[in-house]
């Protein structure tokens, strides 16, 4: 993993723009699989942010509250406290998860040495911490809303988008590490 000391304008800008792209694309390529406002079977943009925040630690959490706040406040709730907070959560939850499961790893790790236990807990507690501070933070502006139906398919929307970008991203790690140490 890649820890950043640092606050880096660039890389929180990076993440930034890619987090509102995967949420843009999977506004449009999982759109099917929606189960009501902000809550999705399938949601991808999980997966990136957890991502986002393993390489780019602090700054990865900061890009994609930024983003989250923008998308929040630009197509989602009118209430600027609702779309702040959200925004703040969807940064805060994988930094969370991150500090949760690897609080006593090296940091001199990257993806591609963390074993499988480690990265699928990380998954799991991300896939958890992140639906639970949302629909909490839901709940408390919204006394009308179905927590628990919304949680458990948030949990399994964020589990399945989450497992399938850091799978692939540890994949890609593999195959370019393969790559270069062939050549």
């Amino acid at each position: 993993m890649f820890y950043s000391v640092f606050i880096s304008p660039a890389l929180i800008s990076i993440a930034a723009i890619l987090y509102a792209v995967s949420f843009l694309i999977n506004s449009y390529a999982m759109g099917a699989f929606s189960f009501s406002l902000g809550v999705s079977w399938v949601f991808l943009p999980a997966g990136l942010r957890l991502l986002l925040t393993l390489l780019l630690d602090k700054n990865g959490a900061i890009g994609i509250a930024i983003a989250s706040i923008a998308i929040s406040l630009g197509f989602y709730f009118e209430d600027p406290i609702l779309g702040i907070g959200a925004g703040i959560i969807s940064g805060l939850a994988p930094h969370i998860a991150k500090q949760l499961v690897f609080r006593d790893a090296d940091s001199n790790h990257d993806l591609s040495q963390l074993d499988a236990k480690q990265l699928l807990n990380c998954v799991f507690v991300f896939s958890v911490v992140s639906p639970l501070m949302h629909q909490a933070w839901f709940s408390l502006h919204n006394k009308d809303g179905l927590f628990f139906e919304d949680l458990g398919v948030m949990i399994i929307g964020d589990l399945i988008g989450t497992l399938i970008v850091i799978y692939l991203a540890k994949a890609t790690i593999f195959l370019y590490k393969k790559k270069v140490s062939i050549t």
